[in-house]
């Protein structure tokens, strides 16, 4: 067992170096290469990888939330919108509108129908997308949340 462990640490402390590395193509040529640059291009590699790509002209960092802004034709004209609650006084309205625009990024309005200051969220261009996102309100604990249409 010995001799084993004996045999394998140079072999491994070999192949940890890399001085040299064999072709592809197993004609046994072998290219001096000196270790490898995990960073680096592949050997033989010109030209730049992102060449065909657009350029970044802004990022998010994971975890961080970045506040959404709405184009002003969405906000302006008739959209879907879900609906989470309708409260009797304008008071109670206001305090949950306010409650659920620190939770989530999409705009909160209160509209006053029929008596009722009702409370919804969002203005999405289709039906799908308020549904979709009708799910995460659900999930947020209002279950009586409903898609609807809101003009402004």
């Amino acid at each position: 067992m010995n001799k084993v462990v004996l045999f394998l640490i140079p072999v491994l402390i070999l192949f940890a170096c890399g001085d040299t590395t064999v072709t592809p193509d197993n004609t046994d040529q072998i290219i001096e290469t000196g270790p490898i640059d995990p960073y680096g291009d592949p050997p033989g590699y010109t030209g730049d990888p992102f060449e065909d790509f657009p350029e970044v002209i802004g990022m998010s960092i994971p975890g961080e939330e970045v506040p959404i802004e709405y184009e002003e034709e969405i906000l302006s004209g008739t959209h879907f919108t879900v609906q989470i609650s309708a409260a009797t006084n304008e008071e109670t309205a206001q305090r949950l509108a306010e409650s659920v625009s620190t939770e989530i990024y999409h705009p909160v309005f209160i509209d006053h129908e029929s008596g009722y200051w009702k409370v919804r969220v969002g203005a999405f261009p289709a039906r799908a997308d308020a549904t979709d996102y009708s799910q995460v309100l659900v999930n947020m604990g209002f279950t009586d949340a409903w898609v609807t249409t809101r003009e402004p």
